[in-house]
């Protein structure tokens, strides 16, 4: 379940990049994320618990700038925070990719 959960969640991930469906994609991310830290609540420390605190402003900051459009100050600001929860979720699929699939260290012993 947790296999599918992560790869729901790399989907919709890439789905909320798309302009065309980002609204609904990025809905389905907050919510997949809100279980996937439910799943993994053991684990969860500041950073991540700021990386969630991210997501859901961002998704607030989205909704908000979305009813009050005469406002550009909150659009600008949902876009500031969109690009930081990207970065920061990249290095969070960077570093636990690399814990499931170690890579391979090159033998010293062999000469070459």
């Amino acid at each position: 379940m947790k296999k599918a959960l992560n790869f729901l969640l790399i989907l919709t991930f890439a789905l909320t990049l798309l302009v065309h469906i980002h609204k609904s994609a990025s809905l389905l991310f907050l919510l997949l994320c809100v279980v996937h830290a439910a799943l993994h609540w053991r684990k969860m420390d500041a950073r991540r618990g700021v990386v969630l605190g991210l997501i859901f402003a961002s998704f607030l900051t989205g909704v908000i700038g979305l009813i009050f459009e005469e406002i550009p100050i909150i659009l600008a600001l949902h876009k500031v925070m969109s690009i930081t929860v990207v970065f920061f979720l990249a290095i969070h699929i960077f570093v636990f990719i690399s814990k499931i699939f170690p890579r391979a260290k090159k033998d010293k012993s062999s000469g070459g």
